[in-house]
C-alpha cells in the first residue's frame, strides 16, 4: 500500500530574445546655393583740357594784375636807380679830369648832345601759352562671377544592442502527500478508537 504521494511541477519560463540590430538612416539629397554676381562694366571719361596762359602776353602789354605791377616797377625803379647812379659817377669822373684841359661846359655839352637809344618792339612781344592734357577713356570690366555652396548630408548609422529577457511564469517545486492515517501512540488518543473486547 503507498503512503506517500510525491508530485513535482517542473518550471514555466518564457524567453523572448531581440536580435542586435543595426539601424541606417539615409540621407537626403545633397543641397547646393549659387550665388551669382553679375558682370559690370564701368566707364571713366574725361574730355580734352586746354589751357591757355596770357600773363606774358598781358605783361608785354604792360596789363598786369597789381602785384605784378608793383614787382616789375619795383625792378624798373632799381635798375632805374642803379643807371642814374653810374651816370652820376662817371659825370664826377669827367669833371674830375679838369687838370687834363676838360672844362665842365665840355662836359655838360657832351652830355646833352647825347641821343637816347631806341629800341623797336612788337606789341604784343610775347604770345599765348597753349598747353593741352589728351582725352582719357578708363575701362573697368568685372566679369561674371558664380559661387557654389554645397551643403552635402551624411548617412547616420546607428546600433542597437540585442536583449535577451527571461519571464518565470511558475516556479519548480515537489508536493509530497502522506496517503495513511496517523499513527497514535498510546492507539487510545485516536479518536475514532475502538477498544476491542476480549
Amino acid at each position: 500500500m503507498q503512503l506517500i504521494n510525491i508530485t513535482s511541477t517542473p518550471i514555466d519560463y518564457k524567453i523572448n530574445i531581440e536580435p542586435a540590430r543595426l539601424e541606417m538612416k539615409q540621407a537626403d539629397n545633397a543641397r547646393q546655393r549659387m550665388t551669382v554676381d553679375p558682370s559690370r562694366l564701368s566707364i571713366r571719361s574725361q574730355n580734352i583740357q586746354v589751357r591757355l596762359n596770357s600773363n606774358r602776353m598781358q605783361a608785354s602789354l604792360n596789363l598786369r594784375t597789381p602785384d605784378e605791377f608793383a614787382r616789375y616797377y619795383g625792378s624798373q625803379g632799381r635798375q632805374t636807380a642803379y643807371e642814374n647812379i653810374g651816370e652820376r659817377v662817371q659825370f664826377g669822373n669827367q669833371i674830375a679830369q679838369i687838370q687834363d684841359g676838360v672844362s665842365i661846359s665840355q662836359v655838360v655839352q657832351q652830355k646833352m648832345l647825347q641821343q637816347p637809344t631806341t629800341y623797336t618792339t612788337f606789341i604784343p612781344s610775347a604770345g599765348i601759352d597753349i598747353s593741352w592734357q589728351p582725352a582719357q577713356l578708363d575701362l573697368d570690366y568685372q566679369p561674371t562671377q558664380l559661387e557654389f555652396d554645397w551643403q552635402t548630408m551624411k548617412n547616420t548609422m546607428e546600433y542597437v544592442p540585442g536583449k535577451y529577457q527571461m519571464d518565470i511564469l511558475q516556479y519548480p517545486k515537489i508536493t509530497v502527500e502522506y496517503l495513511g492515517t496517523p499513527t497514535y501512540v498510546p492507539p487510545s488518543a485516536d479518536p475514532n478508537y475502538e477498544e476491542k473486547s476480549a
